[in-house]
């Protein structure tokens, strides 16, 4: 069609239709058994220098490093390791159950061309890997083989690697002996042989001592002591705390363990105000996140050693979303010992006395028994002005009445109550007579204390007074040394002509 006169062409413009993408970028899938590889590969590179701080920062990142571990990446890590030892791979590589993919066959042309000509170069020395690096590897297929639960293997690769340290003697191994040392142990109290391995530790911990190995050391005499203590060998436990000393420089995880270990040797040495103190520090050497069981074995053990000082643990303890469930069976022992209701504490210790006996705390519990009587005296005492010695016993569930009144004059020879034991006629039935509760406001003795307050202020005050300073009235210039002896001059000269003067007086 034409346009008509005056009238412009407008043309159509070609404009590219914007497709929807269909399919958007994908991000390349990361390799994560390589970048594993490639990271121990960097650590192993570290531990060829020989330095032992970078053993120190190797074995830091241990925990991260053993969430990588798989058949593929060790035996990756194994196959490209070069040791001095012709048979370290071989021997390591039996442990993993992992056949690598085989490998492109495919036949190359030949090259006919003539090479061209160069001069020979030297060939170069194999660089073999330190024995750190050998037993780091050494060590990681020893924490595969621990996860994959094959204990047998791994007993026989953790001595294979001890008697390979041993040998060497060499101060930078101390931190992977430590470790190795601590996963033996480990398994073999998981097979229930941990009392098998106690002359072993014995004799390492002499030459550890000797070489001065300090965190072998510490390794050494915490296994030592949960060795003795898990069969109830607890004066060699004790002993050997008075024999050796624990590296000042350990690891915060062993001094909890040691901290532990010994409050509970204490605890069982009627030492209570000792034994909450060293579980005091157990708690603050604990790791601040994380070692969950261990919170929860020092928890126990410190409300049972506060019930027998006669300290109620606060209600908020026993909230914590760690303790609440583990601390239950506590929470009902601390009510009973709280009230003194004997019969509820019985229950409890008969209903629970499997639970008491897995956490050892059983023979301190049982000791809890005589501080409920004793609670529940104190609050008989209060409720009768007078009761026969059999009512008592019925009260405290107890059948020998002659026992009941032992008990009943123990508390009263301690001062727990204000009472007397007698009875109305020779030889009649035995009551216990509590003293009239006087009011004590009726008395001086508030007067007296507040004249002591009183007093205190007073002396106090009068001290805070004089010790007040004022600033002076007057700023008074400090004259120097030249100053003082120019007016000491002037003085002098103007004593001389006063006596000048006198003299020409007369």
């Amino acid at each position: 069609m034409t346009p008509k006169a005056g009238e412009t062409v407008v043309e159509k413009m070609e404009v590219d239709e914007v497709k929807p993408e269909t399919q958007e970028k994908k991000e390349p899938v990361k390799d994560l058994n390589a970048i594993a590889v490639e990271s121990i590969k960097e650590q192993l590179a570290a531990l060829d220098r020989g330095e032992e701080h970078l053993v120190t920062r190797v074995l830091q990142v241990l925990p991260k490093t053993r969430k990588q571990l798989n058949d593929i990446v060790l035996h990756k890590l194994v196959s490209a390791h070069l040791s001095s030892d012709s048979q370290f791979g071989e021997s390591l590589l039996k442990y993993l159950h992992y056949t690598p993919p085989p490998a492109d066959t495919e036949v190359q042309p030949m090259d006919t061309t003539a090479p061209k000509s160069k001069s020979p170069k030297k060939a170069m020395k194999p660089v073999y890997s330190s024995p750190e690096s050998d037993c780091y590897v050494r060590l990681l297929v020893l924490l595969h083989l621990y996860a994959q639960k094959k204990h047998a293997e791994a007993l026989t690769l953790g001595e294979q690697q001890l008697t390979f340290i041993y040998n060497t003697d060499k101060r930078t191994l101390d931190g992977l002996a430590a470790k190795t040392l601590y996963f033996l142990c480990v398994i073999y109290e998981r097979e229930g042989r941990l009392f098998d391995l106690q002359g072993f530790l014995n004799s390492r911990l002499r030459t550890a001592t000797l070489r001065h190995f300090n965190e072998s050391q510490a390794v050494l005499i915490c296994w030592l002591l949960r060795c003795y203590l898990i069969n109830h060998q607890y004066q060699s436990a004790a002993h050997l705390v008075s024999k050796v000393a624990f590296p000042e420089n350990a690891s915060n995880n062993d001094l909890a363990r040691y901290m532990y270990y010994q409050g509970r040797i204490k605890a069982l040495q009627l030492d209570y105000n000792s034994a909450a103190g060293y579980f005091l520090q157990a708690q603050r050497k604990a790791p601040q996140e994380g070692a969950i069981g261990f919170k929860q074995a020092v928890q126990k053990w410190v409300v049972v050693i506060g019930l027998l000082q006669g300290e109620i643990p606060d209600r908020s303890v026993f909230r914590q979303p760690i303790y609440r469930k583990c601390l239950a069976h506590y929470l009902d022992l601390s009510r009973g010992v709280r009230d003194g209701d004997v019969a509820r504490f019985n229950h409890n210790l008969e209903q629970h006395k499997a639970e008491f006996e897995a956490d050892d705390t059983l023979t301190l519990i049982v000791r809890l028994r005589q501080n409920v009587i004793k609670t529940a005296i104190k609050q008989i005492s209060l409720a009768y002005s007078r009761i026969y010695i059999k009512d008592i016993a019925k009260k405290l569930y107890m059948t020998n009445e002659t026992e009941t009144e032992y008990i009943v004059a123990k508390a009263i020879a301690d001062g727990a109550i204000d009472a007397v034991i007698t009875s109305d006629v020779r030889d009649g039935p035995r009551y216990m007579q509590s003293s009239e509760t006087a009011d004590i406001y009726r008395t001086s003795e508030p007067q007296a204390h507040f004249d002591t307050r009183i007093r205190y202020c007073l002396e106090l005050h009068n001290q805070a007074v004089k010790a007040l300073r004022y600033p002076p009235k007057k700023k008074i210039a400090v004259e120097t040394i030249e100053q003082a002896r120019e007016r000491e001059q002037q003085e002098l000269e103007f004593a001389k002509e006063l006596a000048d003067e006198e003299e020409d007086d007369f």
